[in-house]
């Protein structure tokens, strides 16, 4: 069968086609630029910031912005999160400054606003109200330059019954919306997924140890160079687009890397102190700063850098409109089982950048601006979240403009195997006028606990005797109680395990540590009894400690006491006679003069002279040949020809047929010596020691207390300008415990918490 065709005239499908074009441009003509995106600030943590617990307020904010033509029927649907509890009365919609724009009720039928159940409907723009959602057009208020930002929100408490490592998922929810004012089809904008960790809010550590665990981006500093803008970061996401600095530039939506935050061009500049606005700052109103790596005072940070100098770089951000992630990054080599700090110095640049719902600009001086606050014409502060491997633990507050920069971070523990994380920096609030801000020095590096010798004192002990090697271990964490003492046998250049001491215990063990309620730390002590043989005349020992047995063999997961104790073991089958006597020192010219009395020396006495600056290790600086005198009445001077600055301690070591005996401790100073405790044997059994530092002669009291302030010991002892042992006897008797030691002497005072331990 032949096949009829119709065949339509050229110049009519040509209309027809141009028919065509022309109603889908007049559709995309009618379709509204939107964005969007959803966050959570912590109500209760404040501009402080922190991690959520149980019991904390969130306020969480969805975004709609309206950037060029309408959206109709406009509405946010939501539920309360599992895990929380709704806050009455707070169905609102908010400026970008996260300002009180609309309030509405929880009932419904009479506002646009309705709590059914955990069910959340809120209905914003024109006409908004219980039949259905509004109308929103670019210029409608709230608005900046001509787009409209609002955001809907409600409050909740975290359950006070949930439990740190539980997790709430406050994402989820959806904006609707449609493109024509007649009855149509909704365009639906649904939110992913937001994993919050319910989580201890350990603040920054108070000590790090180890290198940067962030290897990319120069190890977090941004690097440096000679050139005003450097290139894109890889570690900024698609959704910012990178640019460099100009008069407008980098604008919403877009970050800078640079040494200087002045436009550049015409008007690049080194100087803050112009007016605003004013040409030589970015929108006329940023601040023109430098980076912060390395400054000499971290709050102001570095001055902004000259042109074709090399200066550090640092990250700027100019928010969105979403609030959506600004910085991503992969962390490895971390150790499993391990407090880490990530934290990171921000700095909010816009001094004047606000701009109020109704457009009206802080730099324009229109009396008719609405400030963000008292005092306060920043506009929108950046508030972000960091969040770990899928997970947000922390948000840093409002972070308000103060012209320095600021330290966020928080501290968290890895997962008994994992070595790396993916961490995301995520802004909170949108951007419109102010949500300007710098980024530098990202760091992740291991939370250390404190290893400390008790005491902090070498030894010096008969061979075939055994000594004790005691270390005191606290942390703010809970998790360090793998423990391992090690000696060296080499002045420090190879270090084992120490072997088994007197009872037979090893030198490998693991305790649970104690909290002190006084300290505010996780504390336990480890002593070991070695036995001293006669081939070994110098040993080092120290403590390694870590979270478990496998991070305990590895040296980037363990933690070693930096100060060894040092045991001099030496031949007392034979008493040396001679003994030191009156040995005192005074400064002359900066030169520490040393006078002491040999007595009952014999034929080869020589007397080797040591100093330390830390009292711990001595050296060597000079030897003086003794008389050979029998009886007393050898006097003996040595001056130091090494200057004294600081604290300066001396002792004479007498040799003698391989035989050492050592004086009493001198110590000097160039300055006032402040007074104070060192050496102090605690926890103690019969006795309490320690060397008093004192800055003039004079009567010292000391005096123990008991808990209920009953005084058990007084005595009273005449002290030198220095350093001098003191030591308080017979006081087996007193009952296990703690007791308060009070030191007095010339109008100063020094109390101690010291440890009887033992039956009474």
């Amino acid at each position: 069968m032949k096949r009829t065709t119709n065949r339509v005239p050229l110049s009519g499908r040509m209309s027809a086609c141009l028919a065509v074009l022309l109603f889908l441009h007049l559709v995309a003509l009618s379709q509204p630029a939107v964005d969007y995106g959803k966050s959570y600030v912590n109500i209760t943590k404040g501009p402080g910031g922190g991690t959520n617990e149980p019991g904390d307020i969130l306020e969480i904010r969805a975004v709609f912005v309206v950037k060029s033509g309408t959206a109709y029927q406009c509405s946010y649907a939501d539920i309360v999160p599992a895990g929380t509890t709704y806050i009455a009365g707070t169905l609102r919609i908010l400026t970008n400054e996260g300002k009180i724009y609309r309030q509405w009720t929880d009932g419904s039928g009479d506002d646009g606003g309705t709590l059914a159940g955990s069910a959340i409907t809120i209905n914003i723009g024109t006409g908004a109200g219980a039949a259905g959602g509004g109308t929103i057009t670019n210029t409608d208020k709230p608005n900046f330059g001509g787009t409209c930002i609002m955001i809907a929100s409600f409050r909740v408490q975290i359950n006070p019954s949930l439990v740190f490592g539980d997790f709430i998922n406050v994402g989820g929810g959806s904006f609707n919306y449609s493109a024509s004012a007649a009855p149509s089809a909704l365009t639906t904008v649904a939110f992913s997924p937001d994993t919050i960790a319910i989580y201890k809010n350990y603040g920054i550590c108070s000590n790090t140890v180890g290198g940067n665990a962030i290897l990319s981006e120069s190890g977090g500093t941004f690097g440096s160079g000679n050139t005003k803008d450097r290139a894109a970061s890889a570690k900024v996401p698609a959704n910012y687009t990178y640019t460099a600095f100009g008069a407008n530039a980098p604008n919403d939506y877009y970050y800078g890397v640079s040494n200087n935050t002045s436009p550049g061009g015409g008007n690049f500049t080194t100087v803050n102190s112009w007016g605003i606005p004013d040409p030589h700052r970015v929108f006329g109103t940023w601040d023109v700063i430098g980076d912060h790596t390395n400054a000499v005072n971290p709050l102001l940070g570095n001055p902004p850098t000259d042109i074709n100098n090399t200066g550090g770089y640092m990250l700027v951000i100019n928010a969105s409109y979403r609030t959506d992630t600004a910085f991503k990054d992969i962390v490895t080599n971390l150790c499993p089982n391990t407090y880490y700090q990530y934290a990171a110095w921000f700095r909010n640049i816009g001094p004047k950048g606000g701009s109020d719902s109704n457009n009206v600009s802080a730099a324009s001086g229109n009396p008719a601006y609405i400030p963000t606050g008292p005092g306060d014409v920043s506009g929108v502060h950046p508030n972000l979240t960091f969040n770990a491997n899928g997970y947000d633990y922390y948000t840093t507050g409002d972070i308000a403009y103060t012209g320095q920069w600021v330290q966020k971070g928080f501290t968290f523990k890895t997962g008994p195997t994992q070595n790396q994380m993916t961490i995301y920096i995520r802004n909170n609030a949108p951007g419109g006028g102010g949500n300007d801000w710098a980024i530098d020095d990202i760091s992740v590096a291991s939370c250390s606990p404190n290893l400390q010798l008790t005491p902090a004192k070498p030894d010096t002990i008969c061979q075939g005797s055994y000594d004790t090697v005691a270390f005191k271990v606290s942390s703010y964490f809970d998790s360090y109680g793998y423990w391992q003492v090690e000696q060296s046998l080499d002045g420090g250049g190879t270090w084992t395990v120490a072997g088994t001491d007197q009872s037979g215990s090893g030198s490998t063990g693991s305790v649970t540590p104690v909290y002190n309620s006084v300290t505010g730390q996780y504390e336990y002590s480890i002593a070991r009894h070695y036995l001293l043989d006669n081939i070994n005349l110098l040993i080092l020992y120290r403590v390694r400690v870590a979270s478990s047995p496998a991070n305990l063999t590895t040296n980037d997961c363990s933690f070693i006491a930096t100060t060894s104790k040092i045991v001099h073991a030496v031949n007392c089958n034979i008493t040396l006679p001679v003994t030191i006597t009156s040995f005192s020192g005074k400064l002359q010219d900066g030169l520490a003069n040393l006078q002491w009395i040999g007595n009952d020396e014999t034929a080869d006495t020589r007397y080797v002279i040591e100093r330390s600056d830390d009292q711990s290790g001595f050296t060597a600086v000079g030897t003086v040949d003794g008389q050979g005198m029998a009886g007393a009445g050898a006097v003996y001077h040595f001056t130091d020809p090494q200057k004294v600055e600081g604290p300066v301690y001396y002792r004479i070591r007498a040799v003698s047929n391989g035989l050492v005996k050592y004086s009493a401790v001198v110590l000097l100073s160039n300055s006032q010596l402040d007074f104070g405790i060192s050496s102090l044997v605690n926890p103690f059994t019969d006795k309490v020691s320690f060397d008093l530092v004192s800055p003039g002669n004079g009567t010292a009291s000391f005096i123990l207390v008991d808990a209920y302030g009953r005084v058990v010991k007084k005595q009273a002892q005449f002290v030198t300008k220095g350093l001098n042992n003191i030591v308080l006897s017979d006081l087996s008797r007193l009952a296990a415990g703690a007791y308060a030691l009070q030191v007095q002497c010339g109008g100063k005072q020094i109390s101690k918490l010291v440890v009887k331990t033992g039956a009474r």
